[in-house]
């Protein structure tokens, strides 16, 4: 019998997710041998990228440019469009696969300058894309939670038109390429994991077309974002509303639940018996009740195979496999932590392989052509992930385990220099931590069981030993007050040498959270859902007598900005527990933030780098100038707004919002405001000395000639000017297929290849 996985969008493009590997694996052992894995993540964005399919959308941008131009009144959902359409010209395709070059190119991919600029280019793509489907809604390879939709909303997930069109830059893909496939090879069963709320709707909507394509087809869902919604679900019996087309979901682990779906498939079971961690539609016979939440040992789960994922195709240049050792967290007692289905803790119950299954494990990975691996738990226990790098170390170095890791652990005294040592001689490049809070009575309130100067020790331990140390924490805790929140902003500050990447956000409470089980224990009062948002991830609250100014939110906001050093967010470089990051850290160690800014000391007068300006000048409609469009900042405080008043917006609230928010065309237009456009799509008003200071580069120039025919008194301050426009990337170094282009070569337009420039 044939099925089929698939990973839907949108999601890290830069590797593939480890739970259909394991999937696949389990149900081989037992006999399923004809199992496909395609990432659709992955290959519907490839499919935007083809020649013909980029020539498509260039298409549609033009025409719809000038239909909106053309008529005399807009709406706000036609403003938003507009505005992202003049934010978004100017990319050719070209630039798109240059990009994807440099990302998978091994030499490139180090040098940052031409990094950030693929980061960019692929930003700008995602908001191109966006205009098939609701104006500007990726943020980065992922979706808000609150946009034009509302993924909290059981209405708008159930809601075909709301999906389709969330999903609709990907489903010429799904029409053409993925439908053809399943026809072809006759598959039986469809498995679609969803892991992330982001990858909802295309799930969705994926689902919904193969159903109508393939109507005998048995649809299953599982993953981590079904168990969620299941969990988080207001009304249970809503939740087929959402699933729609499936015939089952598996809300808990997976392993089991799938082969004993198999089984059912290729015997002819009519699902009208239960099975711990599914449920069925409603359609064989059961209400929507509480299923039988088992949890299984690990032990006998075989070493997952990574081969039916089509590794060549991701935005990286080596491998990166996520591999789960253990399950569960061994200290399972934070206060402000929900995770998996728990019942009566924190995490699910914490079960770990032995060290010599586990080593094992890593030796069969790395034969399968994988040197990274990320231990994808929700943290290792120190003593295992210790006899685990004392292992592969006491083999002689010539005949060692070559390979490199992370992974997310507590920061505890246990970690000695000594043993911080082990783990880098064992391969550790990076391991990411959730301090959580510089404020001892905040920890002491969390119950984290550590200490603020262990924390700082224990960081400098793994610096000390060349491991890259990401720090996640947050603040807004109950009864936090400014000074606490302070604490924390100036416990990363005065550490920064220790730690590369990562800072502070804001504390979310969830239903499932001991502090949302005991609330009069925190002080925490009026605790409730958001209206309209039946997926209840989030609950609103507040604590009394605690509450931080308008000023000393500013203050706060600021402080927590400025901590960062990273230009992006995940999946690239500069998010927490990437490959790329992992990449990164391997090659530059602790030295990473200085191979991110390699011009942060200043600028050499005699050097022969050519400096390109990282944009456009672009100029403003006359009939709709840019300034008096609605914006994606206005959108967002609509949604602050209503959440204020503990209410959330739904498609259908924005949509009638959107059609009452109309601007007219005018019909005396003046002057044409010009700006400057980033290669990432972010616009900037800036004066006409700036512009034309800027422009001044479209052809590419060094510093040497900026400063001929000047006067000398003014060389320090173009010196300055040049170094800001660096810092906040309006210039960048250009390159030549993957070489720094000279100055002489670039002037003449003598180059080899193309002097790359958006």
């Amino acid at each position: 019998m044939k099925a089929l996985l698939v990973y839907p969008p949108i999601t890290d493009p830069t590797s593939g997710y480890h739970s259909l590997c394991y999937l696949e694996t389990y149900a081989r052992k037992h006999g399923f041998e004809q199992i496909d894995i395609i990432d659709v993540n992955i290959e519907s964005l490839l499919y935007t990228m083809r020649p013909d399919q980029f020539a498509k959308i260039k298409s549609h941008c033009a025409k719809r440019r000038a239909q909106l131009l053309a008529q005399p009144e807009l709406n706000g959902l036609e403003q938003l469009e507009l505005n992202l359409l003049w934010r978004s010209e100017g990319i050719e395709e070209m630039h798109v696969h240059n990009a994807i070059h440099i990302m998978r190119d091994q030499d490139r991919f180090f040098d940052y300058r031409q990094y950030r600029y693929a980061g960019e280019v692929l930003h700008r793509w995602l908001n191109i894309l966006s205009l098939l489907a609701y104006p500007g809604q990726f943020p980065g390879f992922t979706l808000p939670v609150r946009h034009m939709f509302n993924l909290l909303s059981t209405s708008d997930m159930a809601d075909h038109e709301v999906c389709d069109r969330i999903a609709a830059p990907f489903l010429d893909y799904v029409q053409n390429e993925l439908i053809a496939q399943i026809v072809k090879e006759g598959y039986r069963v469809l498995g679609v994991n969803i892991t992330y709320c982001a990858q909802l709707p295309f799930a969705l909507s994926i689902a919904r077309i193969v159903r109508k394509h393939c109507p005998e087809i048995k649809i299953l869902f599982g993953g981590t974002e079904v168990a969620d919604v299941w969990k988080y679900l207001n009304q249970k019996s809503d939740f087929f509303d959402i699933f729609d087309v499936a015939d089952a979901c598996v809300v808990g682990e997976g392993e089991q639940a799938f082969l004993t779906l198999l089984r059912g498939v290729e015997t002819g079971f009519a699902f009208d018996a239960p099975i711990p961690n599914v449920l069925f539609h409603p359609k064989y016979g059961f209400g929507v009740g509480e299923p039988e939440i088992q949890y299984f040992p690990i032990v006998d789960l075989p070493t997952p195979d990574y081969q039916k994922l089509s590794w060549e195709k991701y935005l990286a240049p080596y491998s990166y496999v996520y591999y789960s050792p253990s399950r569960g967290c061994y200290w399972n007692k934070c206060t402000f932590c929900d995770y998996g289905l728990n019942f009566e803790s924190p995490t699910s119950p914490w079960r770990q392989n032995p060290v010599d299954k586990i080593y094992e494990d890593l030796q069969a990975i790395a034969a399968q052509g994988h040197k990274y691996i990320y231990f994808s738990v929700d943290v290792l226990a120190p003593s295992l992930l210790l006899k685990l790098s004392e292992k592969i170390v006491s083999i002689p170095e010539a005949e060692r385990l070559d390979i490199r890791w992370g992974a997310e652990i507590r920061l505890e005294t246990y970690w000695s220099p000594e043993r911080c040592q082990t783990l880098k001689q064992a391969g550790c490049t990076d391991i990411s931590v959730g301090y959580e809070s510089g404020n001892q009575r905040i920890l002491d309130l969390i119950n984290k069981g550590t200490k603020v100067e262990q924390i700082k020790e224990t960081m400098q331990n793994f610096a000390d030993a060349g491991i890259g140390v990401q720090m996640m924490g947050f603040t807004g805790f109950p009864t936090e007050t400014f000074e606490d929140a302070m604490q924390s902003v100036d416990f990363l500050k005065n550490s920064r040498s220790n730690w590369t990447f990562g800072g502070l956000g804001e504390f979310t409470l969830t239903p499932g959270a001991i502090v949302a089980k005991e609330p009069e224990r925190f002080q925490v009062e009026d605790v409730s859902a958001n209206q309209n948002e039946t997926i209840v991830r989030s609950l609103s609250f507040t604590v009394a007598g605690n509450s931080l100014s308008a000023d000393e939110t500013t203050k706060l906001e600021n402080a927590k900005r400025g901590l960062s050093a990273s230009d992006f967010n995940r999946p690239f470089v500069g998010g927490v527990d990437t490959g790329h990051t992992m990449f990164y850290h391997d090659r530059y160690g602790t030295n990473i933030l200085r191979a991110l800014r390699p011009y942060e000391n200043g600028l050499a007068d005699e050097s022969d780098a050519v400096w390109v300006l990282n944009g456009r000048i672009a100029e403003d409609f006359g009939e709709y100038p840019v300034d008096s469009l609605l914006s994606e900042k206005q959108l967002s405080e609509w949604h602050r707004e209503a959440l204020s008043e503990k209410n959330g917006l739904t498609a259908s609230i924005l949509q009638e919002r959107m059609q009452k928010f109309t601007r007219e065309a005018s019909q005396h237009a003046g002057a044409r405001r010009q700006y400057f456009i980033r290669t990432d799509g972010m616009a900037y008003p800036f004066p006409q000395e700036m512009l034309d200071f800027l422009a001044s580069f479209a052809e590419g120039r060094t510093v040497q000639a900026c400063l001929a025919g000047r006067q000398e008194s003014d060389h320090d301050s173009i010196r300055k000017l040049i170094a800001h426009s660096i810092r906040h990337h309006f210039l960048r170094e250009a390159f030549v297929d993957g070489r720094s282009a000279h100055h002489s070569s670039a002037m003449n337009g003598v180059v080899e290849g193309v002097l790359y420039h958006a």
